[in-house]
């Protein structure tokens, strides 16, 4: 899998190592919890290091301002034992390594399942890195051809991305991964970068009101008073009115 991917993503030769990492590498590097270290034990079988993206492998220039010094980029890939706990095991990858990170997890199954996660220097310790909250993918088949989750390989193809800089190309690869919830949505993705930014944008609107209908239903939940409670159910339904708005404006951009 870890040579198909990369092929498949046609990530340059000169910036390819694909060689195992020891599990113990990332105890040193990061301040895990006990059972944070138990998880890559039992549930991680390896961990590869399967490219760095920097100035002199790829030519691309560094990025370096008051939030955020990228000098590389780097792509991991995990083999698992068992998906249990994944989100955890994300998160702790994320944090083990201070270079921002393209994390690609795989299952027992043959699924992968896509992450990334800005990391922003901290204002009090600038050798020191903020890990934002991971944006992942939902498992999917790879090899599937003709499928929304290909055009979205196709997305990530290297001479696709933005060469600007390192966080240009970095928030490139992680503003489509990003886009992974529309294909759960709609069953599309945006097919040029252009339209994408609106179609996060419109996604975003989708979650807020899906948070929303949530906040609302537990509130409904223990409402007692019958007005009251269709006052909430009136709500909810222009909510969802909302949400079925946006998911059309979604479908029309894609």
């Amino acid at each position: 899998m870890r040579e198909w991917l990369i092929n498949r993503l046609q990530i340059p030769q000169r910036a390819v190592l694909n060689r195992k990492i020891p599990k113990k590498a990332f105890f040193t590097q990061a301040d895990l919890s006990a059972s944070e270290k138990e998880m890559f034990i039992s549930r991680i079988e390896g961990i590869y290091l399967l490219s760095v993206m920097n100035q002199q492998s790829m030519n691309i220039p560094i990025f370096q301002d008051d939030e955020f010094n990228y000098a590389e980029v780097v792509w991991i890939y995990v083999e698992l034992r068992t998906v249990k706990n994944i989100n955890r095991i994300i998160g702790a990858v994320h944090k083990s390594i201070p270079n921002p990170v393209v994390l690609i997890m795989s299952s027992s199954e043959g699924h992968i399942l896509l992450s990334t996660s800005h990391k922003r220097l901290n204002k009090n310790d600038k050798t020191k890195v903020v890990v934002e909250q991971p944006t992942s993918t939902d498992w999917f088949n790879p090899n599937e051809g003709r499928t929304v989750y290909s055009n979205l390989l196709n997305s990530l193809v290297v001479s696709n991305l933005s060469f600007e800089n390192l966080y240009s190309i970095y928030e490139d690869i992680q503003q489509w991964i990003k886009c992974e919830e529309v294909i759960r949505l709609v069953g599309k993705i945006p097919t040029s970068k252009d339209k994408r930014e609106e179609v996060i944008n419109t996604l975003n609107n989708v979650q807020k009101n899906f948070k929303d209908v949530e906040q609302l239903q537990l509130e409904q939940k223990g409402q007692v008073d019958f007005g009251e409670k269709m006052e909430l159910h009136m709500k909810i339904k222009r909510q969802e009115q909302q949400i079925n708005l946006h998911l059309q404006q979604i479908r029309e951009l894609c």
